[in-house]
């Protein structure tokens, strides 16, 4: 026997926060229903149940959450994934200083996919692997701020040696490469669409010609996302994978970088340019943005996020 309840038009409210309680379901859908299937990486979903109940009793259950604190204000963040734990963290820092904000990062939708998604009001924010370019500017997408960090070379080799970058081609070319101590070297490749790929041939003579060679030998593992690249150069020992300091920083993972032209890459080498490859990382926001989008900005901008950033390898947020 259910005690007697009066119920009052406060509790009404409760409709509404009950539909603000079922939006997170709701936010994988809308990505989803925005990208292609080559652009995205599916979780799976448990399905919820809940029991009956009776009505005094569900009447007692709005009247309590329509008193529940307001539900935080949710950013959320999709793009390329070598910046994805750097999100979350700032994240973090940001909802330390601001309770009503809370950051919701998604699976790697790449950079393509995350301003796609962004354009269509699936996401709040995009982090690229790139400044924008005009068309993009065009279709009222704002460059927020970009920050650069290191494209390293990283290894599970304990004590790696370092390389130059003369040596580069040499070793993409190489059907039997190794390390210095006579170890095997392992080299993960990443996409032929991968944009590292592009800043290697750029910055380096002869890599086309090299990473071609390398995608015609049977065996090289080609990695299709950052995650997998990193668990990949993670798991296989003697492993030479391309990745950003961001990245390997953010996510801890147990890999070394590798000297390149007796330089070690960091935020202070990339910053005085003694360090000779780097990638920008950029957030864009739509043309309208959610406030609490731009409170995200300006904390990255911030003296804490600014000492974060170079925490993780990157340079501060311009």
């Amino acid at each position: 026997m259910y005690p007697r309840i009066v119920f009052r038009h406060a509790c009404l409210p409760a409709c509404r926060l009950s539909i603000d309680l079922t939006r997170s379901l709701r936010e994988c859908a809308d990505v989803r229903g925005v990208l292609s299937a080559s652009e995205w990486h599916p979780m799976k979903v448990t399905s919820i149940k809940t029991p009956m109940i009776g009505r005094a009793a569900f009447g007692a259950a709005l009247c309590i959450v329509a008193t529940a604190p307001a539900v935080a204000d949710t950013v959320r963040i999709g793009g390329t994934g070598m910046a994805l734990a750097a999100m979350q963290f700032a994240g973090e820092g940001l909802a330390a200083t601001q309770r009503d904000i809370s950051t919701k990062v998604l699976p790697s939708l790449g950079t393509p996919g995350g301003l796609k998604a962004l354009a269509q009001g699936a996401i709040d924010l995009a982090v690229i692997g790139r400044p924008l370019n005009a068309d993009e500017k065009a279709k009222e997408l704002v460059d927020a701020g970009c920050t650069t960090t290191a494209l390293l070379f990283a290894t599970s080799h304990p004590r790696p040696h370092g390389i130059t970058t003369a040596q580069l081609p040499g070793i993409y070319a190489d059907e039997r490469p190794s390390w210095p101590d006579g170890r095997p070297l392992k080299i993960i490749l990443r996409s032929r669409a991968g944009s590292e790929n592009a800043y290697l041939t750029a910055a380096i003579p002869g890599m086309a010609a090299a990473l071609e060679a390398a995608y015609q030998r049977r065996g090289i593992p080609v990695a299709t996302t950052d995650q997998e690249n990193a668990e990949q150069a993670s798991r296989i020992a003697g492993s030479f994978a391309i990745m950003t300091m961001l990245q390997m920083r953010a996510e801890k993972l147990e890999l070394r970088p590798v000297a390149l032209d007796s330089v070690l890459p960091s935020a202070e080498t990339v910053a005085d340019k003694t360090y000779p490859l780097s990638v920008s990382v950029c957030l864009v926001l739509p043309a309208r943005p959610k406030p609490a989008a731009e409170k995200f900005i300006t904390y990255l901008k911030s003296g804490a996020g600014r000492t974060l950033l170079m925490s993780l390898g990157a340079t501060p947020l311009r």
